[in-house]
């Protein structure tokens, strides 16, 4: 007797997200150092979504953000994805609930930044390579070592 494998909608949410994720860190990068300013990539930690302000947190679309269209206005995370917590290993700490930012510079650096996104039975972790300067993600919850 055969059983077929049924896909949990979940797990192909939550890659689905990272991916995302990872070309949301990939554009925000290259707007920051082809205008020469500064970015944020915004998290509403408890609301799920995610969005790109300037540096100093304005949203106009004067301030080279008209080019990133939907991005800028925000994206929400679909069920059941959510976020885990934002941390950021240069400072020590981690952030689970409320609204945090990762900083895009001109130079092409970005903040130090691990991302943990999970549904009900899967996760995943993304985190800066601080080498190569973008977003790498790893399947599992895992804790990331930043040699000193």
């Amino acid at each position: 007797m055969i059983i077929p494998r049924l896909r949990d909608p979940g797990q192909a949410e939550l890659k689905a997200q990272a991916r995302r994720l990872v070309m949301t860190f990939r554009l925000v990068r290259s707007e920051a150092v082809l205008h020469g300013e500064p970015f944020r990539l915004n998290f509403d930690l408890d609301a799920g979504r995610y969005w790109i302000t300037s540096a100093d947190g304005g949203e106009g679309l004067d301030d080279g953000l008209g080019t990133l269209g939907t991005l800028a206005r925000g994206t929400r995370l679909d069920d059941p994805v959510q976020f885990v917590d934002v941390s950021f290993p240069d400072l020590g700490g981690s952030v689970n609930q409320g609204q945090v930012y990762t900083m895009f510079y001109p130079d092409g650096s970005i903040d130090i930044t691990v991302i943990r996104l999970a549904t009900y039975a899967n996760a995943y972790t993304l985190y800066v390579d601080p080498m190569k300067m973008k977003l790498v993600p790893l399947e599992g919850n895992r804790e990331i070592s930043f040699a000193q």
